[in-house]
């Protein structure tokens, strides 16, 4: 068994994965990531028919998208640097 640094950034990342992989496993995490991609479908759709000549109501609605969308980036992302994290805290380990 190895001993890890719990204030080690590697670490972190790789415990912050873990729990965004949990969050997404569960019903909260299934609800919020299906509400994002509903929203984001929702303000879509209002996009394509939108008059030109509405700037504010565009910009409105690229907003909301562009929120739903970073919501699910910023997820993915927290969860492929934990895994990256985890990959190399192991083969780490592996060394020694």
């Amino acid at each position: 068994m190895i001993d890890l640094d719990i204030n080690d950034p590697l670490v972190k990342s790789a415990v912050l994965g873990r729990q965004v992989e949990e969050f997404l496993e569960s019903d909260i995490g299934k609800y919020l990531v299906g509400r994002a991609e509903s929203e984001a479908r929702e303000a879509m759709d209002l996009l394509k028919n939108v008059s030109f000549w509405r700037k504010k109501r565009i910009i409105w609605l690229q907003n909301r998208i562009k929120t739903a969308e970073n919501f699910q980036m910023w997820l993915g992302q927290a969860y492929s640097e934990g895994l990256h994290a985890l990959h190399t805290i192991e083969g780490d380990t592996e060394n020694e």
